[in-house]
């Protein structure tokens, strides 16, 4: 089909200013990004334990909780115990000592004079341990809510 050189040129006009009025700027308000800012999770202070004699304080065969002063420490799921030698040679080697003490393989610090180490209860519970050293005669309890 042939058009008119007047409607060729009418359709070469429209297209013309269609492709003028077309450029890659967008119009209207502008996206500004807002950067991201990440919260770290708090992470709870350790609940600590003196292995040992602490200054000033009965035997030296014991595990004192900070908080209690017994050798029971309670915390919550995903909290950390850490255990700081005070006095004499000891371990914390988790298991329990019915008759005679078993390890379990949960943690063991290893038998330590001096230092601290560290363990995270990931899942509520009950959790015995003792000193491989003292045996039954140095036991505590970490009791995870």
């Amino acid at each position: 089909m042939v058009f008119p050189r007047a409607a060729r040129l009418a359709i070469g006009i429209a297209a013309a200013a269609a492709a003028i009025g077309c450029d890659d700027t967008m119009t209207g308000p502008t996206a500004t990004p807002t950067p991201s800012t990440l919260t770290p999770t708090p992470v709870a202070a350790p609940h600590n334990v003196t292995v040992g004699q602490a200054p000033g304080v009965g035997p030296a065969n014991v595990f004192a909780d900070s908080v209690s002063g017994t050798s029971t420490t309670t915390i919550h799921a995903g909290e950390t115990v850490q255990w700081i030698w005070v006095s004499g040679t000891h371990s914390t080697t988790s298991g329990s000592c019915p008759l005679g003490c078993v390890a379990n393989g949960l943690w063991d610090s290893g038998v330590l004079s001096s230092g601290t180490f560290q363990h995270t209860f990931p899942t509520t519970g009950t959790f015995p341990y003792f000193c491989l050293v003292h045996g039954t005669m140095m036991q505590g309890t970490v009791v995870v809510q």
